[in-house]
């Protein structure tokens, strides 16, 4: 069994190609195209919300890079972006899936601002109540995505002959490949180009979900502004040094801080708002995304909230040639939502 985990983002595409034998589980491919268009004009993302992929250009790009990549399958799960879908989560005082699921259509009604006809609509029961208490409930994930997002899709994927087995959120893909079994509460921090990711998981789901607009083009932009370098001297910087630089170069990390301050603040509020409603103090922080790749930010980060901060490491369960493990080191946290989405594709 073979699958293709394609992850598109707003500046670049990543492909994970994953195949299993038995119970062993192989990394037989990846691949990345980048663009950097973006840094220059933000119109040049390859998207920016649910109104606006341009299909034309992310199928050129596609084409590009199966190109190179040449997978032994067409079998592809393709990320579909959190910015686009509304997620929510609410109680609903019934245990039995059937009453459940004739009750969603008209709670999702309370919680999503478009009509539901316009909208493709999956839930799961994430906190079943006890069925023996007086007041029994659940509590639902609700995920609602529009319609014409899926086609836009579906249309890039005929566009390059993948035949896609499903499409999935970004952040259930990551927490299937950063957390595998383990049941116990994380926050995971998806730092992309232009849009940034706070979920929160537990038991294996996503029971918090926000967006940020602040993402790893406003740390390029500020450092390029403040040195008076182009954008993409500034962008091979950040990759480069990040906090790991000399004594006269501190003022690059000075321009940087209010960013990674404003990142720091947002995960302590999620970490706040979690245990206030729960009692449970979350002692997990992962960081993904190509942002994670910030030489020193976890460690910074660690000292800033007193907790333990890693960057994802997507690979602890898959098997793979030891001479790529430096390089998956470094690009690990970027395949993260590919490698999530391939590992739904063989299951």
């Amino acid at each position: 069994m073979r699958s293709l985990g394609v992850d598109i983002g707003t500046s670049n595409i990543k492909i994970v190609e994953l195949s299993k034998s038995g119970s062993e589980i192989v990394l037989d491919n990846y691949g990345i195209l980048e663009t950097y268009g973006y840094l220059d004009r933000p119109n040049a993302a390859i998207q920016s919300s649910y109104f606006k992929i341009v299909e034309e250009t992310t199928v050129d790009l596609l084409k590009k890079l199966l190109k190179s990549f040449k997978p032994h399958t067409k079998r592809a799960v393709i990320s579909l972006p959190i910015f686009s879908s509304f997620v929510t989560i609410f109680d609903i005082p019934l245990t039995d899936e059937k009453e459940i699921s004739r009750a969603i259509p008209f709670e999702a009604k309370k919680y999503i601002p478009l009509p539901l006809e316009d909208l493709t609509i999956d839930w799961a029961i994430i906190n079943e109540g006890n069925r023996l208490a007086k007041n029994v409930s659940s509590r639902i994930l609700l995920i609602a995505i529009p319609k014409d997002l899926i086609q836009r899709y579906q249309r890039i994927a005929k566009g390059v002959g993948l035949d896609v087995v499903a499409f999935e959120l970004e952040s259930v893909s990551l927490a299937r490949s950063l957390l595998g079994q383990d049941k116990s509460p994380a926050l995971i921090l998806d730092v992309g180009a232009q849009s940034t990711n706070v979920a929160i998981v537990e038991n294996g789901y996503l029971v918090s979900n926000e967006n940020l607009t602040t993402a790893g083009s406003e740390i390029t932009h500020v450092i390029a502004q403040g040195l008076g370098v182009s954008k993409e001297r500034a962008e091979e910087f950040k990759r480069v040094k990040g906090f790991n630089v000399e004594p006269q170069e501190t003022e690059v990390v000075n321009l940087m801080l209010p960013v990674i301050d404003y990142f720091g603040n947002e995960i302590s509020r999620s970490l706040n708002i979690y245990k206030e409603k729960t009692g449970v103090d979350i002692k997990n922080v992962i960081l993904a995304g190509g942002t994670a790749n910030l030489p020193g930010l976890e460690k910074y980060l660690s000292q800033q909230l007193e907790l333990s901060v890693k960057r994802a490491w997507p690979f602890a369960n898959i098997s793979y040639q030891q001479f790529l493990e430096p390089l998956l080191k470094e690009i690990g946290p970027s395949l993260a939502v590919a490698t999530g989405l391939a590992l739904r594709g063989i299951y």
